[in-house]
């Protein structure tokens, strides 16, 4: 099914959801978001409260968040900011990290805090750079681009 990514579905009834649920496609009925799959997470990660979809990257594990367009400061409110950072620390443990798409704006999440990439696609890869300031420890971010 062609889509755009960061754009509403053709079937999507905003606010309400798909319009062609019963007879949607197969690679929409395979699909189930991190709040689907983990039973842990609580009622305010789901995407209907959190504007925020989160889908697991299949060849790395990471996990990607793409944010309602219709509300993108979402994922910068609190408190689902603390518990993107906090989600982050868990992820970096198992070196697995945490991004966060508005569009095809992209954010690393590290425990430090929020770490902007700018426009990504999810086939591109990114480089960290560990920095230490008068602040502490913080990161740096790179967009590397798909095909390199």
């Amino acid at each position: 099914m062609p889509k755009v990514a960061g754009k509403w579905c053709q079937h999507c009834a905003i606010g309400s959801g798909c319009k062609t649920y019963d007879t949607r496609p197969q690679q929409c009925r395979a699909f189930d978001c991190v709040w689907v799959q983990d039973h842990e997470m609580a009622e305010a990660w789901k995407p209907e409260h959190s504007k925020i979809v989160f889908s697991v990257y299949p060849t790395t594990g990471f996990i990607y968040g793409q944010v309602d367009p219709g509300a993108p400061s979402a994922w910068q409110k609190q408190p689902l900011l603390n518990g993107l950072i906090a989600w982050s620390a868990k992820l970096l443990e198992e070196r697995r990290h945490l991004l966060i798409f508005v569009g095809s704006n992209a954010t690393l999440i590290m425990p430090t805090g929020p770490v902007p990439i700018g426009p990504m696609s999810p086939a591109d890869g990114f480089i960290i750079r560990e920095t230490f300031t008068a602040k502490g420890k913080d990161y740096i971010a790179t967009r590397v681009a798909s095909g390199r």
